[in-house]
């Protein structure tokens, strides 16, 4: 059978939540299942209970024996810009850069993660981002066992990013991405990422939505280039419209859903949105 005509399944694995997508694959992607299931009682930066219900969906049907595309909650992902060093001749080099800046930013705590550096052209900055290697390898011994073949392997940041990309603006706004737990944004400019942040959140809306401000001002000292394109779950942007004021308001922009046929990582995403 074609790749073009093969479904996928989409998972999304955070702390306190495993949302899966199935798409019938071929001219218009067509979703055939959906199932999201919340985990209770998580301890910490635990990731054993996701992992365990995601191994057991993958051993049921409709979820076996498909190509997998897997997005890891940005609870699990570190972050950092890489500046551009022309010195650095290859991409191990860059990539033990990369690691060097992780190590600055948050010590002996992405010590054995997984490490992966973006492409850029030269003279661009590049992003690096650190994922703990024990939940990598999980991920794939699950798909393994069950016959599924991982298509990609993303942070929740990167994801949404390349879903939301045709609704954002070319260059000078950031992109935020809120979750239960966590939030993770980046500032994109013309060559691509050139700052990115990543905070542990709670539940007090009016302090999360003056830090987005503060992201909005950052990002340029014109009105017009500080905007802030929020990907959030449904029920938070209801609560955001009750709380913000006219100033938050002005430079706040809560992204839609889009129309028409979705790529497996769109579906999964309004998914994620809708579940929490």
């Amino acid at each position: 059978m074609s790749p073009l005509w093969r479904d996928e399944l989409g998972a999304y694995l955070s702390p306190y939540r495993l949302c899966l997508v199935r798409m019938k694959r071929g001219v218009r992607p067509t979703p055939v299942a959906e199932h999201e299931q919340r985990l209770e009682g998580v301890k910490g930066d635990s990731f054993g209970p996701a992992l365990e219900a995601f191994a057991a969906m993958l051993a049921q049907s409709p979820w076996q024996g498909t190509a997998t595309r897997v997005v890891i909650a940005d609870h699990w992902a570190r972050y950092a810009i890489v500046p551009w060093v022309a010195a650095l001749g290859s991409a191990q080099e860059r990539l033990a850069h990369g690691r060097q800046l992780l190590a600055g930013l948050y010590g002996e705590a992405v010590d054995g993660w997984d490490v992966r550096i973006s492409e850029a052209p030269p003279g661009a900055a590049r992003v690096v981002c650190a994922v703990p290697g024990e939940l990598i390898a999980a991920v794939r011994a699950a798909c393994a066992a069950h016959g599924s073949a991982i298509l990609s392997l993303q942070p929740q940041l990167v994801a949404a990013y390349e879903a939301w990309r045709p609704s954002l603006p070319s260059s000078n706004a950031w992109f935020v991405s809120v979750e239960q737990g966590s939030l993770a944004a980046a500032r994109f400019g013309r060559q691509g990422w050139d700052r990115v942040h990543g905070v542990r959140i709670g539940s007090d809306w009016m302090r999360e939505l003056k830090r987005l401000q503060t992201f909005g001002r950052l990002a340029s000292s014109s009105p017009q280039e500080g905007q802030v394109y929020v990907d959030a779950p449904h029920a938070w942007r209801e609560v955001a419209a009750g709380t913000a004021g006219a100033a938050e308001a002005s430079v706040l922009q809560w992204l839609e859903e889009p129309q028409g046929p979705m790529t497996t990582l769109q579906r999964l995403g309004r998914t994620r949105r809708l579940a929490a």
